[in-house]
């Protein structure tokens, strides 16, 4: 026992002491007189770099990989529409049965004319709206049109019916139609019709030609000065 006390000397304890410092502050000065770029990633142990070591904004999109990112690391909810580019969605990104049909042409008119009156060949209906569409191959269309008004039977029980319609026509050909009629003459309540509605398939021959919609009004001098009506044609895509 005296002979360990022996050897824990002033001098031993003082040079043990300077030992340890000068190999501990050698590392510390060496950390902090790195140069740059001296840390390679062969320096850095597996899995060293963690969140919290990065810089906020540090990583850019250049220092991601192409194809990096997978669906798999994108937070529910974080792609918006906000994020989604202009016009880069179409209807082969969506999954079969996402979208029912897609809307290419629609025509409408507020008020018809010609609903009280006769004319041979009808009276031309103005339209608002897309009026033509192109059909893409491979594609089904359908012209869906509807005429709702207030048909009134000029006349009454005694007289003929009230009877107004409005007739479709693609590139200027008889296509589909429409009518809403009343008759006070009849059994209520099959005497009243205030909505016409007729659906058809168009175009399923002609892709690459341009179809365009028109409409004509054929009146009828049994409907009452109170006899109005709108039109609404739509052309949907399908498939």
């Amino acid at each position: 026992m005296m002979k360990l006390r022996g050897a824990f000397t002033y001098a031993n304890v003082m040079a043990t002491i300077a030992l340890f410092l000068a190999l501990s502050g050698g590392v510390v000065y060496a950390a902090a007189t790195l140069g740059k770029n001296s840390v390679k990633s062969k320096n850095l142990a597996a899995n060293a770099v963690k969140t919290r070591n990065l810089a906020k904004n540090a990583v850019k999109t250049k220092t991601i990989a192409a194809n990096a990112v997978t669906a798999a690391k994108l937070k529910k909810g974080a792609v918006s529409g906000a994020k989604v580019g202009t016009a880069t969605l179409t209807r082969a990104n969506m999954a079969p049965g996402t979208l029912a049909g897609l809307q290419v042409a629609e025509v409408q008119s507020p008020a018809v004319p010609g609903l009280t009156t006769e004319i041979v060949g009808g009276t031309l209906v103005p339209l608002s709206g897309t009026a033509s569409f192109t059909p893409v191959a491979g594609k089904s269309y359908e012209l869906l049109t509807e005429l709702k008004g207030t048909p009134s039977d000029a006349d009454g029980p005694a007289g003929s019916a009230c009877e107004a319609s409005v007739t479709i026509l693609v590139n200027g050909v008889p296509f589909s139609g429409a009518g809403i009629w009343a008759n006070d003459g009849g059994t209520p309540p099959f005497n009243y019709e205030p909505i016409g509605s007729s659906s058809t398939a168009i175009g399923l021959q002609q892709a690459g030609q341009p179809q365009v919609l028109s409409a004509l009004a054929f009146g009828s001098a049994g409907c009452g000065g109170a006899t109005t009506a709108s039109l609404r044609a739509v052309v949907v895509e399908l498939g």
